[in-house]
């Protein structure tokens, strides 16, 4: 017992004189991996706590948009197919037209207009313009029709509303980019500055020589 409380005191009274020096690149390191551990390395604390609590509040933030924007899709998708008939989990492409059109009569009608006139009249080529009406022209299985305008604004609606969903997900991702280069430059001027202020007046330390049934004293500086 006696032994187990020396070791312990010895282990206490193992201490440098002087403050502890930080290697400059692995603290930036440490704050471009993770904002914050940087200063958690230099021992600042405080900030420590403010740049991870910002990082994990942009990290949860990005998992709760990429969500709110899987919801927007799919609620978006079954009100199209309840409201214009068309059929769930369609392609994006289909989607995007059914935003800019009240339905695909109307969209038909401008495809084979374009086609008539750029095929038939400017340049005529019969078979650029079959080739062109197959490629652009709405079938049947894939029709809509929104029936009313306020279906079709409400739709709209709810597309813009997942793209700005899309667009604040973007930005956590800027945030995320801030947020480290704001942490390498706190820890690159704050590790610079607890370096330069630091005085070495040796490393003083007690181990217990178990051999010998003693005490090793150590003293070290370095010139």
């Amino acid at each position: 017992m006696r032994l187990f409380i020396l070791f312990l005191l010895m282990l206490s009274l193992t201490s440098s004189l002087s403050a502890e020096h930080y290697p400059l690149g692995k603290a930036v390191l440490f704050s471009a991996l993770i904002p914050g551990t940087g200063e958690l390395y230099t021992r600042q604390y405080t900030k420590a706590g403010i740049f991870l609590c910002a990082e994990l509040t942009i990290i949860l933030s990005y998992f709760r948009l990429h969500q709110e924007t899987n919801w927007a899709i799919r609620s978006y998708e079954q009100y199209a197919y309840t409201k214009a008939g068309v059929s769930l989990h369609s392609p994006e492409n289909l989607y995007q037209l059914i935003q800019n059109y009240f339905n695909s009569d109307i969209y038909n009608q401008g495809v084979e207009l374009y086609a008539r006139n750029r095929y038939l009249i400017w340049d005529y080529n019969p078979q650029a313009y079959q080739e062109y009406l197959d490629m652009y022209l709405i079938g049947e299985d894939q029709a809509w029709d929104w029936q009313t305008e306020n279906y079709w604004n409400k739709y709209r609606d709810m597309r813009s509303d997942k793209q700005d969903l899309e667009i604040y997900t973007k930005f956590t991702f800027a945030a995320a980019i801030l947020n480290r280069l704001i942490s390498i430059i706190d820890t690159l001027i704050s590790t610079r500055k607890i370096n330069r202020s630091e005085e070495y007046y040796g490393k003083l330390s007690i181990q217990p020589d178990w051999i010998k049934r003693g005490m090793v004293i150590n003293y070290e500086y370095r010139f």
